[in-house]
This record gives C-alpha cells, sequence and structure tokens, in this order.
C-alpha cells in the first residue's frame, strides 16, 4: 500500500518535473529577461523565489511557523545569469530534502499553528504553481519555447 507521503513525493515530482522541463527548453539567456514593466522581476528570480521557498518551508512542515527565509542559490551579479545547471542542481537537493521531510513526518497530525503539514504540503504547491503562471506569462510575452507538459497540463498553444 502507498504511503501518504509516497503519495506526496509523486505529486511533486510530477509538478516539479514540469519546472524542469521548463528549464530544460531555456537557454541560459532567457534567465535575465523580464516583463515588457518597470517593476517586472527577470525568470531567475521566479526559479529563485520557489527555491528559497521550498527551502525555507521545511521547518513549516514540521512546526507551522518559517522560521526565516533563505535561499541556497546566491543571485547572479545584476544583468548576469544563473548557470541552469546550477538551479537544476539546487532544486534536485531542496525535492530530496523535502521527500526525506514528508517520510518522517505524520501528515495528518497538527503542528504548532494547529494545521497538519498536508496543509502547510499544499500552501508549498500553491506557491510553486503560482510560479507557474508566473512563468506563462513569460512564455507568451517573450514568446519561449512551450514545454510538452506544460501544454498539456496547463492548456497552453500559440494560436498557430
Amino acid at each position: 500500500m502507498t504511503s501518504l507521503s509516497q503519495h506526496l513525493q509523486t505529486h511533486w515530482q510530477q509538478l516539479r518535473g514540469m519546472t524542469y522541463d521548463l528549464l530544460n527548453v531555456l537557454s541560459a539567456q532567457y534567465l535575465t529577461k523580464s516583463l515588457p514593466f518597470a517593476t517586472s522581476q527577470d525568470i531567475q528570480y521566479q526559479f529563485f523565489c520557489m527555491l528559497g521557498t521550498q527551502e525555507s518551508w521545511l521547518p513549516v512542515l514540521s512546526s507551522g511557523t518559517m522560521e526565516s527565509w533563505d535561499c541556497s542559490l546566491m543571485p547572479a551579479p545584476e544583468g548576469d545569469a544563473l548557470s541552469l545547471a546550477d538551479v537544476k542542481a539546487h532544486f534536485e537537493a531542496a525535492d530530496q530534502a523535502l521527500f526525506a521531510q514528508l517520510a518522517q513526518i505524520d501528515l495528518l497530525h497538527p503542528v504548532g499553528d494547529g494545521n497538519p503539514p498536508l496543509h502547510h504540503y499544499m500552501v508549498l504547491v500553491e506557491h510553486e504553481a503560482h510560479h507557474h503562471g508566473q512563468l506563462i506569462n513569460f512564455i507568451y510575452a517573450l514568446d519561449l519555447p512551450i514545454p510538452p507538459s506544460w501544454a498539456d497540463k496547463w492548456a497552453l498553444h500559440r494560436g498557430e
């Protein structure tokens, strides 16, 4: 019988797998691209925020409280792009830490804030999906490639 933590791991692998699919079709030059308005962050900021939130979320799963927000991937100097390989490697390490955490905790037992870790996992999923939505804006505004998994999951297509 598959445990709840195994189901969540499979679910996260599918969702994060889509993030990897996007990384696989991008070239490093796209990472510094922004949307066409002054307050837009660039694409690599989206990955930085996704990773930092995932890494900072582990205490939330076990205690219900975020201790601090931090990201193991340092931002690139202004105008420089991060290495796609580094982004992927940091995501992979964060995924393994998340899976280990999910396997160690009772996902249905309320923690310090009164919510079960399953609730906090779902908030992390919402955050990842939110960034997918942001990245879809970049895909269309900058005419970036649409990975097949994104076309299927998010019903993306160009009117060609």
